[in-house]
């Protein structure tokens, strides 16, 4: 008599689209501006990234996670030493809506086994599906009503707050600044 039995990690990739593995986010700086009368938020992303040395001459692609987002740019630029290499931008963006993916397309190739620096400015939905970047509410001291922004980026939510590789095994720095009206 055989059994077979499913481990949890088996489990947990299960269905999810993994990234190409040429590409390896190093560091995320993220500034996000909620708007919590519109539930809307704008966001900047500028993400160091380190490039394999096996990436193709003709890669001009990348690929990343992202769910719900408008994209209104993508660019970067090489970094080499001291030197910066002038911006390269976007000529395509492609969202796969099924895929939870956002495809970057440039018109020259990605430098290989390099840093470079990607800059993606987007916007996004404050849901109330508690997913994400989300909008939640409280009552204050004097009884009334307040909207807020909170964030849940569990398994899979981080793509709709911002662009990235959204896998456990892609481990980053992140830095995060939110605008926010003074009162």
């Amino acid at each position: 008599h055989n059994s077979t039995m499913t481990t949890g990690a088996a489990d947990k990739t299960a269905g999810r689209v993994l990234l190409p593995s040429n590409i390896v986010p190093i560091r995320y700086d993220i500034k996000l501006t909620p708007d919590l009368e519109a539930f809307t938020f704008a966001g900047e992303c500028k993400i160091k990234l380190s490039t394999a040395a096996d990436l193709g001459p003709d890669h001009k692609e990348i690929i990343m996670h992202a769910k719900e987002l408008c994209f209104a740019s993508a660019s970067y630029v090489r970094t080499d030493g001291d030197a910066t290499t002038s911006s390269v931008d976007a000529e395509e963006i492609r969202v796969n809506t099924k895929a939870t993916t956002v495809t970057f397309l440039f018109g020259t190739a990605i430098p290989a086994n390099s840093t470079i620096y990607l800059t993606i400015k987007y916007t996004g939905f404050l849901n109330n599906q508690m997913a994400g970047f989300y909008r939640s509410s409280y009552t204050n001291i004097h009884g009334e009503t307040k909207i807020m922004a909170s964030t849940q980026f569990e398994s899979l939510d981080a793509r709709r707050a911002f662009p990235c590789w959204d896998e456990p095994a892609r481990k980053a720095v992140f830095g995060v600044t939110l605008v926010v009206p003074r009162e």
